[in-house]
């Protein structure tokens, strides 16, 4: 009988030490993993929609009027389009945002979202989540060349 009850106490254990490894590589795959732009843009981003766009808008709380549209040209949209659609996110959560620009970027609908480019971090209007990116697209590098025009 002692037998018995010391193997269900070690398959006991055992399953409560498994348990919690798989909860910490869990936790750790989460907070290392990168995401594409589908993945930040949700389930219904047709990143090869015909005739994409991208529309930006420079924001400022000391105007009075908070939004200024900037133009930029057709090649210049494609070029953040693609750094975009290339780009691999990592989202963050101790978050402070300098909001810089409102950019919409359209594929098969739009997708609007705030920039702050000192802090490289995107956060779509309609969500929660904050997001670096992690891999040298070069998305800000254009928007900044785009808005220095």
């Amino acid at each position: 009988m002692e037998l018995i009850s010391h193997n269900i106490k070690s398959i006991g254990i055992g399953i409560v030490v498994l348990l919690l490894v798989m909860v910490w590589v869990t936790v750790f795959a989460n907070a290392n993993r990168t995401y594409s732009a589908s993945d930040v843009l949700g389930d219904y981003a047709d990143l090869n929609a015909e005739k994409p766009f991208v529309d930006i808008q420079s924001y400022d709380l000391e105007k009075e009027d908070l939004f200024t549209p900037i133009e930029i040209p057709e090649e210049t949209q494609l070029e953040l389009i693609e750094s975009f659609k290339n780009a691999k996110f990592k989202r963050v959560t101790d978050v402070s945002l300098d909001i810089d620009y409102r950019v919409n970027i359209t594929f098969n609908t739009g997708y609007a979202m705030w920039v702050d480019t000192d802090k490289k971090l995107v956060n779509l209007i309609d969500g929660y989540e904050y997001y670096t990116i992690e891999n040298d697209s070069e998305f800000f590098e254009i928007l900044k060349n785009a808005t220095e025009l």
